[in-house]
């Protein structure tokens, strides 16, 4: 029994250090730990074990909000009428983490894996850049190569921007006398912020501004107003190949990019009227959209634009987690407005490491990291949608995964 717990700790470790590293290897090691989860939960004891780590709340929404896409898709169309029903399981790895990361000791070291992987990212995006910089740095019309690593590219963004939070709040409120952690924090802190310049993602400079204004305001509301200023004040300092970009988040029109999303809000929003209780299917999805785009005449500016075939799926792709939501499953759009905007909130709002003064600034700095973050994904939303992506729902587990504990952690203490 010991050598097989020590295999599935092995698994749970490398779960985080393949989730930067290998696409469909984290995809294969999830199954195997989902199999030995639902192996160890037969157990009458190892429920009861389970049910003392879980936040309730939060366990009962993400089941609510799992279950959904299923029930809506009984009643309307038949089980696998949704293409993306599936992806929305992968959420239950929340579950096996929450069972094997059940220490402090072991929740750190999942950290630091799960950082380590992120960093080594990092540096292949880094070396990636560099192979090829004359290509980043003459951008043919609005074709923009991107900078990542492995992970598809907006994915590789949207997570290191929250990597990016991490450690600016380690950095800011983690008291450690040891200069290496430090200067670990900084260069990874420099590291991120960069790659994320160079990948020139338009939703990542957008969902930072806003997060890394939490993160200065809980430390000290004076270096918002500095924060502003060189934000301000470096964008006239940015290579044109990114401050062309940027401008691309207020002319949006100009950019096919950011046109082509509104388009595709739009034909969300008008599938939803069309189907307001259940939403469509992706079938009927599909229809919709080729007629309705042309009917307003930009399909052929679509599939111009747009990497897609008009026959495929790529066509329901609305880049709006909170739209597609409501294109495919109509007042189903509740359990996700119940989940994101009510249950986690309640748990975040909860978290008081730093207003109470905690005397292991770890938890403080987790804090200000996961409720930065969790601010970051919001956001990413509602350009993207990260609940339809593999990548992006492992960590959005992972995120709710540290929520769980840091919150119950505050509580078993009192």
């Amino acid at each position: 029994m010991k050598k097989l717990n020590s295999i599935i700790q092995f698994f749970v470790f490398l779960f985080p250090i393949l989730l930067f590293l290998s696409y469909k290897g984290v995809q294969t090691l999830s199954y195997i730990i989902l199999l030995f989860f639902i192996l160890q939960i037969i157990n009458k004891n190892n429920r009861v074990n389970l049910s003392s780590y879980l936040d309730k709340k939060i366990s009962i929404g993400l089941l609510i909000f799992i279950a959904t896409p299923f029930i809506i898709s009984i009643f309307s169309g038949g089980i696998m009428s949704r293409s993306d029903n599936y992806i929305y399981l992968y959420l239950l790895m929340f579950f096996p983490l929450v069972y094997f990361i059940n220490s402090e000791e072991k929740f750190f070291l999942f950290l630091k894996f799960l950082f380590g992987s992120a960093i080594i990212s990092l540096i292949g995006a880094l070396i990636f850049f560099i192979t090829i910089f004359k290509e980043w740095a003459n951008p043919k019309g609005f074709y923009y190569p991107r900078i990542q690593f492995v992970l598809p590219t907006q994915d590789f963004a949207n997570i290191m921007c929250i990597f990016f939070l991490f450690m600016i709040s380690f950095l800011l409120f983690y008291k450690n006398e040891n200069k290496k952690i430090k200067i670990t924090f900084l260069i990874s802190a420099i590291l991120a912020i960069f790659i994320l310049l160079v990948n020139r993602s338009k939703m990542v400079y957008i969902c930072l501004f806003p997060s890394v204004i939490y993160i200065l305001w809980e430390k000290n509301k004076k270096y918002i107003l500095s924060f502003i200023s060189v934000c301000f004040v470096g964008y006239f300092f940015l290579p044109k190949a990114i401050s062309e970009r940027l401008q691309y988040i207020i002319k949006f029109d100009k950019d096919p990019s950011s046109h082509l999303r509104v388009l595709f809000w739009e034909s969300a929003i008008a599938s939803f009227k069309k189907s307001p209780l259940f939403g469509m299917t992706t079938k009927d999805r599909v229809n919709f959209n080729l007629n309705h785009f042309k009917n307003n005449g930009t399909l052929e500016y679509i599939a111009n634009n747009y990497e897609f075939k008009v026959t495929e799926t790529g066509i329901v792709n609305t880049h709006n987690m909170y739209l597609h939501y409501l294109a495919y499953y109509g007042i189903g759009i509740f359990s996700l407005i119940y989940f994101l905007f009510i249950v986690i909130p309640s748990r975040l709002l909860k978290i008081n490491y730093l207003k109470n003064n905690f005397n292991d600034t770890r938890f403080i700095a987790l804090e200000v990291a996961i409720k930065s973050s969790f601010i970051a994904y919001l956001i990413q939303n509602l350009t993207e949608i990260n609940l339809n992506k593999k990548i992006m729902v492992f960590v959005f587990a992972i995120i709710l995964f540290i929520i769980n504990y840091i919150y119950k952690k505050q509580f078993s203490k009192n």
